[in-house]
């Protein structure tokens, strides 16, 4: 269908940022449920999916009950799911392996896959810079040592060359690693914390025409490197951040522009025509975000993946924290970020403060449900608290704010109430290690789609309590 758009003939050069554009949509609320079959012009998808097309053809998706979507991609046989454990998951199109028959290293998980044209084979990126290729040729990968304190951005997506010669690698500083193919710049040194938002590149689009791409980072921006400046979510809400992290970006076919997707769902169409979105057909599930977005390169409508993975009632507390950057483990995970942090199931609250702790927070809750139930889970630092001691609250409620994007706040299994408040097995952490708890709720943050945090090398000293549940 002709839907009477047209690519911009002029160019821009590199690190220039789109200035202009109509966004459409501003933050909505989520509607509860599972998804359901939507029709016609909306979404069409099944009970439980963890993807949706629009003017794409549906053929099949993870259930949410596996590990979290992480990537899809699609060609013209069908398209491949990506999911955090390095496993693809192939429909209508066939399947040539993935990452998960090998264990990923601790801390680490797949973030993003690239189809190799030439082949008809694909590239798999994880977050230490690992590629792999399943019948498509290995031509390098970017050294990413492991460390803590972020200092060693992760890779976090990959695309292809549209002539099949090589690949590019995006890391979260966004710096660009081109292997087999030139390079045309990045955003290496132009990101820096924001006043509300860490600013970290997400994603990345290669422009079919010219052989450049986009870099979307989390707050909205669009930089263009040989390729053609159509706009963007910052420009369009005259370059305030809306508070709606950036998830995913994909190039229309047609050279007719690209897509941006937001993680509450919403899709910012730029020289491309809309074909719907998870916010316009609300059937986003509660607890649930927009993780990944691929164009269909037969109809030109679009796949969006639905991060909902929930574990037996648990849902991810950090989906809503802008550009969550992980940090070391040590008695729980520290991340820097901004937003919203929730329950991770059904719990009552049980401590809102201590004096021995950075800002005096440690938010403590007792699990009533699910494999941990009985267990405490803390929430300290930087978070302002939004609940009451004694509240009953599930996966849908906040229970902190983090409000500075520049220092970090912990997460982590608690000690049952008591003064002072303590993470589990305070005594086995010596200011350098991970412990075991604090590894062991990185997995369970990792299970339910969150980014793991960055083992230390000292630790753990002693080993888990025989029951205590394992992710």
């Amino acid at each position: 269908m002709d839907h009477g758009f047209s690519r911009r003939a002029t160019r821009t050069v590199p690190l220039r940022r789109a200035l202009a554009g109509a966004t459409n949509g501003l933050l909505i609320a989520l509607s509860i449920g599972v998804l359901s079959p939507i029709t016609s012009a909306e979404a069409t998808t099944q009970p439980r999916s963890t993807l949706a097309a629009y003017d794409a053809t549906y053929l099949g998706s993870p259930s949410a009950s596996d590990p979290a979507v992480v990537a899809v991609v699609a060609d013209d046989a069908g398209y491949y799911v990506l999911r955090s454990n390095g496993e693809v998951d192939a429909y209508g199109a066939p399947s040539y392996g993935s990452p998960a028959a090998e264990t990923l290293p601790l801390g680490t998980t797949a973030t993003g896959i690239a189809i190799d044209p030439a082949t008809g084979g694909y590239w798999v990126v994880s977050s230490n810079g690992t590629v792999q290729g399943f019948n498509a040729p290995f031509l390098g990968q970017p050294r990413i040592p492991p460390g803590g304190w972020g200092q060693h951005p992760a890779a976090v997506a990959i695309a292809a060359a549209p002539d099949g010669a090589g690949y590019y690698v995006l890391r979260a500083n966004g710096a660009v690693d081109a292997f087999g193919v030139t390079g045309h710049g990045s955003l290496a040194g132009h990101l820096h914390y924001g006043a509300t938002a860490p600013v970290v590149a997400v994603a990345m689009a290669v422009d079919p025409t010219t052989g450049g791409y986009w870099i979307a980072t989390s707050t909205g921006d669009v930089a263009s490197f040989d390729a053609p400046d159509d706009g963007s979510p910052s420009a369009s809400t005259d370059g305030k951040y809306n508070g709606v992290p950036v998830t995913a970006l994909a190039a229309a076919i047609g050279a007719t522009g690209y897509y941006v997707l937001r993680a509450n769902g919403v899709i910012d169409s730029y020289g491309s025509a809309s074909h719907g979105s998870l916010a316009t057909s609300k059937a986003l599930p509660e607890g649930g975000f927009a993780s990944a977005l691929a164009v269909d390169p037969t109809t030109g409508g679009y796949y969006v993946a639905i991060d909902v993975a929930p574990l037996d009632g648990y849902l991810n507390p950090l989906r809503a924290l802008t550009s969550l950057v992980p940090q070391e483990i040590d008695q729980g995970v520290d991340y820097c970020a901004s937003g919203p942090v929730y329950a991770i199931g059904d719990a009552v609250v049980a401590n809102l403060y201590d004096p021995g702790w950075p800002s005096g927070v440690f938010i403590s809750y007792r699990l009533t449900g699910g494999p941990a139930k009985g267990l405490y889970v803390y929430v300290a630092e930087n978070v302002t608290p939004k609940v009451v001691i004694g509240e009953r609250v599930t996966a849908a409620t906040v229970v902190g704010v983090a409000h500075d994007a520049k220092t970090c706040l912990e997460t982590g299994w608690a000690d049952p109430p008591a003064s002072p408040e303590h993470a589990a097995a305070h005594l086995e952490y010596n200011g350098k290690n991970s412990t075991a708890y604090g590894l062991n709720f990185s997995s369970l943050l990792q299970a339910l789609g969150a980014r793991p945090g960055l083992p230390q090398s000292f630790g753990p000293p002693g080993p888990l309590p025989a029951h205590w549940p394992k992710w």
